[in-house]
């Protein structure tokens, strides 16, 4: 009986170290589960196409403080970007190249912690050997390509430019649509259109990369300044520091050195 007993008892110590090692088993495993989590964190955001080159920079900034975050970028136009938002898209920040797309998200209550960020100008580019000196000069089967007016905000300012200098009805017959500024900017360089309209920052960038085949004709005098806003569109804590490194100067001297006014 004795023996039997001094079994159990062995038994039991056995089975009582062998529990307290799977329960530090399960904590490191919740420790490294933990540890991987805060490893993991992703800021998504959504960009107009005219901001592709700068946010790269943007990015290599913010991470110096935020080591462990994964930033994506999904660019497009503005009002596309807008819509894919309000339909249920996994966004954090909305950066848009206007106001009105932002405003229409904190309308209906998908947006907040906006800021203005930078603004822009609108040039009419040509090809390289042009002899145009305005978009009144076009002529004949030559092309003006401008952004879709409904979701990119250049389009939009491009339309109304030509419409408050009475020139959209003559133009109308050449122009060609694109789905942001960069196609625009394609469009011209490989000779599909001979005018187009973009973004002052999107020519400068063109000819930083050095094979640039386009020019710019003149600057759009708009009655309105363009204006770029951005949003937070989660609740997320890295949104909200995203918008706030916006804010710094360091943010500041990266859009200007990109040609933004900031």
């Amino acid at each position: 009986m004795k023996i039997r007993f001094k079994y159990l008892i062995i038994s039991l110590i056995a089975l009582c170290l062998m529990l307290a090692g799977c329960s530090n088993g399960d904590n490191k495993d919740d420790s490294k589960t933990k540890s991987d989590e805060k490893a993991k964190q992703e800021l998504h955001v959504s960009a107009a196409a005219s901001l592709t080159d700068v946010t790269k920079d943007l990015e290599k900034a913010f991470k110096k403080d935020h080591k462990d975050v994964d930033v994506s970028f999904n660019y497009g136009g503005s009002g596309a970007l807008r819509q894919q938002i309000e339909k249920g898209a996994p966004v954090d920040v909305f950066m848009s190249a206007n106001t009105k797309d932002v405003d229409g998200l904190v309308d209906k209550d998908k947006a907040q912690n906006t800021y203005e960020y930078a603004k822009n100008q609108l040039v009419l580019i040509g090809e390289k050997d042009s002899n145009y000196h305005s978009v009144a000069d076009i002529q004949g089967n030559d092309k003006l390509a401008i952004g879709e007016a409904k979701s990119v905000p250049a389009g939009k300012y491009a339309e109304q430019y030509l419409k408050d200098n009475h020139l959209f009805d003559k133009v109308k017959p050449n122009l060609v649509y694109a789905k942001d500024v960069r196609q625009v900017l394609n469009y011209v360089e490989k000779g599909n259109a001979q005018l187009g309209y973009v973004y002052k920052t999107d020519l400068y960038q063109s000819q930083q990369n050095g094979s640039s085949k386009v020019k710019e004709i003149n600057t759009a005098d708009l009655k309105k300044p363009i204006t770029y806003k951005a949003a937070t569109t989660t609740d997320k804590k890295l949104a909200k520091e995203w918008i706030d490194f916006l804010k710094t100067d360091k943010a500041k001297d990266i859009l200007k050195k990109y040609q933004f006014d900031a």
